[in-house]
């Protein structure tokens, strides 16, 4: 029975080192994995840093391996601030030059930091009269073609496939 129980205790001892082994191996592994992504993160955000470097530095004339994407990025930027400015003016603010702040478009002055706000510029209206007289004629000419009904003798059938020429 002593045999048993040593053999047992043996077999524990041996299975708790190679669970600690495996521990330790797992744990070392875990913190390297870490370590590792941590450092991947530094490369990403300085590769970051060098493009936005590059792009500022280049955005007016840049190489031609990469004006595609130099341009890609400038138009992307310009549609960011247009959406924005839209959204500034559906919520019927402007954003202070100086700190950043959102005021609202009726103040004259930045109500975080004092400086004087700059207007959007209304939107241009075109010339509505041209158009509406270009509306009007196309509006009539529209009606008198309706009023132009070909005369149909009862018993007549018209082949509406047919276009006149």
């Amino acid at each position: 029975m002593n045999d048993v129980i040593e053999k047992i205790s043996k077999t524990i001892s041996e299975t708790g080192k190679v669970v600690s082994e495996k521990t330790k191996l797992v744990g070392e592994t875990a913190r390297l994995n870490s370590k590792i992504l941590s450092k991947e993160g530094v490369v990403r955000s300085n590769y970051s840093a060098i493009g936005e470097f590059y792009y500022n530095k280049y955005k007016d004339a840049p190489d031609a391996d990469i004006a595609d994407t130099v341009n890609e990025i400038t138009e992307a930027l310009n549609s960011i601030d247009e959406m924005k400015a839209q959204i500034l003016s559906l919520k019927g603010a402007v954003k202070c030059v100086e700190c950043g702040a959102e005021c609202p478009i009726e103040n004259s002055y930045c109500g975080h930091c004092g400086a004087k706000l700059v207007k959007p510029e209304p939107p241009k209206e075109e010339e509505p009269a041209e158009e509406t007289e270009q509306t009007e004629t196309a509006s009539s000419e529209a009606a008198e073609a309706a009023d132009e009904k070909p005369e149909v003798l009862e018993g007549e059938v018209i082949d509406t496939d047919k276009t006149e020429e």
